[in-house]
Formats: structure tokens, C-alpha cells, sequence
């Protein structure tokens, strides 16, 4: 709850989605018998101008009525390094009517975000009709006084025009203490009741029936990790950026509107093995070894719906494109998007209880500092270079005799380019110059190089699996033919590109062996 009077709060909370029967045996398992609950029904007015200016510069602003009172509460946009326990500024403040009152808080930078939007303006967009039951309980934090959290069970409906959505969550709300006891409760919940993360608020749900927008992929937001940061921050940073990057694609993915939503839902599952593979000298082994089991047991769940994408944008559709009445690539078109709706029936992998473990695994082992034991308050900068050095020294020698390499040398060369490209973004602060620049660019556009060869290998692969597996795969040959065509052109173009490039990377000093001002 924000504070009165449009003065600053910070929410933090924890949402898991279900049916009713699930979120019965959540709440139980958490909220004893007898114990003082609260039902009251909240019915909340979302507010903005009819181009949705408000929700484009990162506020939601909502009126509830709670009994007889009328509340106004302005949000931000979650917080960077939330993670699935979301933090967000709120101000609050009472009102006397539906009617927004601007300015709607103090924060200068609030005022200055909201500026040129009038209160004549701001119309109902959508609202939320909600029965909800409260409970506040005490949660034990080893070391500590432990934590106070308020456990809310919310059913109704969000309703935009004629368009309505279920509400259906348990949410837990912080209300003192630190953040992991809102993991350790949701593991509780968890082993009781089989739901689900839910990232997505009331108020994205709204917009979505309302303004008709989608869940789209995001790229990653690199973590702010200033020059001379420690080691234990820089963790912290990284890891936590790596579990937004997996919460802000996670609704994408299962809306599957949006092939870049799986994309960047594997690129930050892939950060994440990373950073655990760069630091693993100074993590727990113990602690890391089951989350770097999950993340890769997810990668690839989603990795045949990444292929088919990836397939039909970059082969199928340029070729169609040339050849746009040719039935042979009509029948194959037809198979291969038969072949990625199966592929993206494997996604719904981020819907089982499974998916919502790792998270809260992966958040609790955050929130803890999972990875201290170790002497980590020493400067970022002073174990990078070794860092670095493993693996550049690695990529040099996986790329000896590069043009004579095999498809699967290749591709293990452009897995150890990966791992150091994403190793130079995490210490690039640390090392701040043109040189460092520029050997983050080469690699990223080695790396990129590497992986379209890769596509045109596994495009191959695709091709012979449908064709031998469809009912009239004697069809789809010649279709299959002239993509495997356009494929060997392509790769043939990209090796001869490769070569150059690959000589000049090989040669650019290592910045973090100089003083990175290159």
C-alpha cells in the first residue's frame, strides 16, 4: 500500500496465478485455521488519455473504492533487478470522486515524466471488479526477526468495453522484512498447490483488452555496474538481470505472437549459464549446479520452437518471396508451420509447476546472496582479467584451422565465442575505452556470423526430419530441395565473410590486459 497524501512507497510483492481448487489449497497452506482473515470487494477505475500516454511513460493510475473510502495510487514501472517479486514506487492518496487529481506525487521526476497530461484528459480505460480475502502472517528468516507478509486471495474480473479476463491469484505483499521470505512462502504455497508465476499485473491484463497490446519479447537491460564495483554487488547485478530478462519474456512466449519472445526468453537463460560458468570458481557449486540443470532443461524445451522461427524467417519466406508461385514451397510452408505449432506446444513447459520452482529457486538464491562464503568485496576488476583470459584464450584455440573445421567444431567454436562475449558485457564497465568497444562489437558480430551458419545447419536438419517424417513427404522434396539450395549459397557467402573477420578479432589486443583506453 502506498503511503497517503501522494507520498512515496515501494511495493513489493509476489504473485501466483491458478484455479480456484489450487488457490483453496494455497491459501491453506499457508493461512491457518482460525486465524483472523479479512474479505472485502474492490472495484478500481483504471485512468488514462485516450493515446494511452500515460501507460507509454511507465504509470498505471487507478481509483479504488475500498468500503466507503476512495483511494487514487499512482505506479511505476517495476524497478530494475525485481526479478518475479516485483517492486514498484506507488503514491497514494485519498480522492472524493472518480475523478483523477493531478499532480498525483511529490517526486519531482514524477511530475516532470507526467507533464502536458491534464486531468480533463484522463478517461476510464478498463476496471477491475475483485472479491478479495486478506491475511496477514509472520514468516521465520533464519538469522533474523523475521518478516511480516500480507497473503491476498483475489477472484473476479478485469473488463475493458465488452472484453472480460479472469482474475484468479494469491498475491503476497512484503510488508516488513527482507524480500526471501516472500520466496520462502511461495515455496510453501508451492509444495501444496500446484500454480503459477504470474508476472503479467492487473493492470497489463487491462491494458491488453484495452489498448489491444500484446506480450512482446524484450532485450536484455544491461546491469548498472560502475568502475570499481566488488565482486559481491557485480553477482548480485548480473544475476538479477538475468532473472528479469527471463520474467519480461515468459507471457510472450506463451501468448506465441512473438518469435522474439522465445528468442530473448533462451538469451537470458543462456546469460544465466553463462554467468554461473564465467564465476563458477567463486560460486557454491552446490547451489548452482540444480538452477544450471533447470535453465538448460528449459532452453531446451523451447529450443524447436526457437529452430522452426528461425527456419521459416531466414530460409522459407526470402525464398517464397523469390519464387512466390511456386507450389512446391506452398506444400512446404504448409508443413513447416504445422511443424512449429507442434514445436510450440513444448512451450507450454513454462506453464507447470517446474518452471514456477526454478524461479522462486532462482530468486530466494538472489535475495540471499547465495553465492557469498567466499572473500567477494574485492574490486570486480582485479578477478576479470583471469576471467577474460580463460576464455579468450579458449576461443583462439577452438578457432585454429577454421576454414577446414566441421559443422560441429564450428559450433562448439561459436558456443565459446558466446561465452566470452557475454562474459566481456558483464566486466565491460570495469574496463571503459574504445578498445574494449571494439572487441565486444567483433566478437558479437563473430558471434552472430557463427550463428546464422548454425541456422543453415539446422535448417538442413529440419528439412530431412519433415520430409521423412510427413504423410506426404515424396511432396515436399522438391520444396525441401530448393531450400537446402538456398541454404548452401548462404553459407558458402558467410564462411568467405567469416574468414576476415575471424583474423581480424583474433588479432585485437585484449583490452583488460592494457589499460582499456586502446
Amino acid at each position: 500500500m502506498g503511503a497517503a497524501g501522494g507520498g512515496c512507497a515501494v511495493e513489493t510483492e509476489l504473485k501466483l496465478g491458478g484455479d480456484a481448487a489450487a488457490l483453496d489449497r494455497g491459501w491453506r497452506a499457508v493461512v491457518p485455521e482460525g486465524g483472523e482473515e479479512r474479505s472485502e470487494r474492490l472495484r478500481s477505475t483504471y485512468f488514462d488519455t485516450g493515446d494511452f500516454r500515460l501507460r507509454r511513460r511507465g504509470f498505471t493510475l487507478r481509483i479504488r473504492a475500498e468500503g466507503d473510502r476512495l483511494i487514487q495510487t499512482l505506479k511505476a514501472a517495476p524497478a530494475p533487478g525485481s526479478g518475479a517479486a516485483l517492486r514498484r514506487r506507488e503514491w497514494s492518496q485519498p480522492v472524493e470522486s472518480l475523478a483523477p487529481r493531478l499532480p498525483a506525487a511529490a517526486d519531482p521526476a514524477v511530475r516532470a515524466a507526467m507533464r502536458m497530461i491534464r486531468p480533463a484528459e484522463l478517461a476510464p480505460a478498463f476496471s477491475a471488479d475483485v472479491l478479495r480475502r486478506t491475511a496477514t502472517i509472520r514468516v521465520a528468516v533464519p538469522g533474523r526477526a523475521g518478516a511480516v507478509v500480507e497473503v491476498a486471495r483475489d477472484s473476479g474480473e478485469i473488463a475493458a468495453g465488452g472484453k472480460r479476463a479472469p482474475v484468479s491469484e494469491l498475491e503476497l505483499e512484503l510488508r516488513e522484512g527482507p524480500p526471501s521470505a516472500l520466496y520462502d512462502l511461495a515455496m510453501a504455497v508451492q509444495s501444496r498447490a500446484p500454480l503459477r508465476l504470474q508476472t503479467a499485473s492487473k493492470a497489463k491484463r487491462g491494458y491488453v483488452l484495452a489498448a489491444g497490446e500484446g506480450y512482446a519479447g524484450e532485450k536484455a537491460r544491461a546491469p548498472a555496474l560502475e568502475p570499481g564495483i566488488s565482486v559481491d554487488k557485480a553477482l548480485d547485478g548480473i544475476f538479477r538481470a538475468c532473472l528479469d530478462h527471463c520474467v519480461a519474456n515468459q507471457d510472450a512466449v506463451l501468448a506465441g505472437t512473438d518469435p522474439e519472445g522465445v528468442h530473448q526468453f533462451r538469451v537470458a537463460l543462456r546469460r544465466l549459464r553463462s554467468a554461473f560458468a564465467v564465476f563458477g570458481a567463486v560460486l557454491p557449486l552446490g547451489d548452482t549446479a540444480p538452477l544450471d540443470r533447470e535453465a538448460k532443461r528449459f532452453l531446451g524445451a523451447l529450443g524447436p520452437a526457437r529452430d522452426w522461427d528461425v527456419f521459416i524467417a531466414e530460409t522459407l519466406t526470402p525464398l517464397r518471396a523469390v519464387r512466390p508461385r511456386d507450389s512446391s514451397l506452398e506444400a512446404l510452408a504448409e508443413a513447416a508451420w504445422a511443424a512449429r505449432r507442434r514445436a510450440y506446444e513444448r512451450t507450454e513447459a513454462l506453464r507447470a509447476p517446474g518452471y514456477t520452482a526454478f524461479l522462486l529457486a532462482l530468486g530466494r538464491w538472489i535475495e540471499t546472496a547465495g553465492w557469498r562464503g567466499a572473500a567477494l568485496d574485492r574490486p570486480l576488476a582485479r578477478l576479470a582479467g583471469a576471467l577474460l583470459d580463460e576464455r579468450h584464450d579458449r576461443v583462439l584455440k577452438r578457432g585454429r584451422g577454421l576454414a577446414r573445421q566441421s559443422d560441429e567444431r564450428r559450433h562448439r567454436l561459436r558456443i565459446a565465442l558466446k561465452k566470452l562475449r557475454y562474459a566481456s558485457e558483464f566486466f565491460a564497465t570495469q574496463f571503459p575505452g574504445a578498445a574494449t568497444r571494439r572487441h565486444v562489437k567483433a566478437a558479437r558480430r563473430l558471434q552472430d556470423d557463427f550463428g546464422r551458419l548454425n541456422d543453415a545447419v539446422v535448417a538442413e536438419r529440419l528439412l530431412e526430419g519433415l520430409v521423412a517424417s510427413h504423410a506426404g513427404g515424396a511432396a515436399l522434396a522438391p520444396g525441401a530441395g530448393q531450400a537446402v539450395g538456398w541454404n548452401a549459397r548462404a553459407r558458402s557467402e558467410r564462411l568467405a565473410a567469416i574468414a576476415g573477420r575471424w583474423r581480424r578479432f583474433a588479432a585485437l589486443p585484449p583490452y583488460w590486459r592494457g589499460d582499456g583506453k586502446g
